[in-house]
């Protein structure tokens, strides 16, 4: 699972991420590798269940991937498209909203595209109100288990 995984990331992501870095739009940017998460999670649904249900996905593995993201998000807010109260712990938390809409619908209906827009929207400055503080992510109490 944890090489499938792997593959993935390597194939679907990393080169979004890549395609991200030099697009001059950051918000367009977050969305794209957003957008090929989603898309390898819903396409891998099955494996990333499996991963989930039995540990194989470990930190290693993720934290490059959120690590930029991270960077693509304070890209976004230097530029006031993302509003600037967001930290880097709400990004695996968004991203776990996001995977679980998998479990609610056909994932080749890319029917997550819907709610994907309608996180973007919020997470734009625009009319936003002040959020509460961040709290820090909590490991699962399960031992091994990933956050999202």
């Amino acid at each position: 699972m944890k090489a499938a995984l792997e593959q993935g990331i390597a194939e679907c992501i990393a080169p979004a991420i890549e395609q991200a870095l030099l697009d001059d739009d950051p918000l367009r940017a977050l969305d794209s590798v957003i957008d090929a998460s989603m898309s390898l999670a819903a396409r891998e649904h099955n494996t990333v269940a499996a991963a989930r249900r039995a540990s194989a996905v470990i930190s290693e593995v993720i934290a490059p991937y959120y690590a930029s993201m991270t960077l693509l998000t304070r890209r976004a807010q230097e530029a006031g498209r993302i509003r600037a109260d967001l930290v880097p712990d709400d990004l695996p938390r968004i991203m776990a909203m996001l995977f679980s809409l998998l479990w609610t619908m056909d994932p080749a209906s890319e029917g997550w595209r819907r709610y994907l827009s309608l996180i973007l929207d919020g997470l734009s400055p625009a009319a936003a109100t002040p959020l509460p503080e961040p709290v820090p992510l909590r490991p699962s109490s399960r031992s091994g288990n990933w956050p999202i």
